[in-house]
């Protein structure tokens, strides 16, 4: 009889403990091959018209091909901002361009024998192994800083590239946003990388400051290549004819663990890489700020055209 009491206890306390042990089993982690619920994305970015796009680009995306919940942070903020509600699960992804992160964030410097690729290899490396971020494949256009004039007074003084610009600044007044005269890879490397000496700066809002340049408030302008208004206002860019920007190319980042929890997020993402070129991008952007259409009807509009979505 006491054996047989014995054997039912030592079954009892097999039975408990592997009870206990099952209920240890973290709740939200899918045993193999069980379906994982649909997530809440935000998708986040900065606050100018190319990001405002590019954010409306990734939810519609995002909306029409996976079963997930999409909403929108568009002009969220810098890069710093971004990187820090991504932490913090406020977003679930966002656009940064390579050069920024190589540079800006991961206090690089560009290397003579760098090109579009190894800088983003390098960026995707460094968040990786720094924040646990990872960049999506890079979009196929470079939205790199450059010096804007009016075409006129480009032509009238004869310059063409950065470095035809350097004798004649001591006359002329540059103007530019507050972040490009603290960033390192600003104002002040390029000045001394070509020997400018403006004759003054005048920090502004980009969206006012093509506006200052068409009325000679500012004789010279840092901008994007991509901006629309360039070709709409028969502004000149010029060229950096030493090589000081790197390559910005935008791309996608997310968690390396919330895109290994969701890996249709980022092949839904992936297609928009070979669909975008400089002068799409730019018409894109000339849509919003030359004539006024919304992000979002541009967005949609462009996806429709490129096939992406119905």
């Amino acid at each position: 009889m006491k054996k047989i009491v014995l054997a039912v206890l030592i079954f009892a306390g097999t039975l408990l403990s592997a009870c206990g042990s099952s209920g240890n089993q973290p709740s939200n982690e899918a045993a193999p091959g069980e379906n994982v619920q649909p997530a809440r994305i935000t998708v986040g970015g900065k606050p100018f018209t190319e990001q405002l796009i590019l954010v409306q680009l990734m939810a519609q995306l995002l909306d029409a091909k996976t079963g997930h919940t999409i909403s929108t942070a568009e002009g969220l903020g810098s890069s710093n901002v971004l990187m820090q509600a991504l932490k913090d699960d406020d977003i679930q992804v966002y656009a940064d361009y390579t050069g920024t992160g190589y540079i800006n964030i991961l206090k690089n410097e560009l290397k003579p024998d760098d090109t579009p690729e190894t800088v983003y290899e390098k960026a995707k490396q460094g968040y990786e192994e720094q924040f646990g971020f990872t960049w999506l494949n890079p979009i196929k256009y470079s939205n790199t800083f450059t010096l804007i004039m009016k075409r006129e007074k480009a032509d009238a003084l004869g310059v063409k590239t950065f470095s035809d610009l350097v004798r004649h600044a001591p006359n002329l007044v540059l103007g530019s946003d507050a972040q490009f005269f603290e960033r390192g890879d600003g104002y002040k490397g390029m000045a001394e990388k070509y020997g400018f000496e403006f004759k003054g700066r005048k920090e502004m809002d980009i969206g006012i400051a093509y506006q200052a340049l068409t009325e000679g408030q500012i004789d010279v302008l840092v901008g994007y290549s991509t901006d629309g208004r360039i070709p709409a206002l028969e502004l000149q860019i010029l060229k950096d004819d030493k090589g000081y920007f790197p390559p910005y190319y935008p791309a996608p980042i997310l968690k390396m663990e919330f895109l290994k929890k969701y890996p249709e997020v980022g092949e839904t993402l992936n297609l928009l890489a070979d669909k975008l070129d400089e002068t799409t991008m730019a018409e894109l952007n000339a849509k919003v700020d030359v004539k006024k259409e919304e992000p979002k009807d541009v967005a949609a509009d462009f996806l429709k055209q490129a096939g992406l979505i119905e």
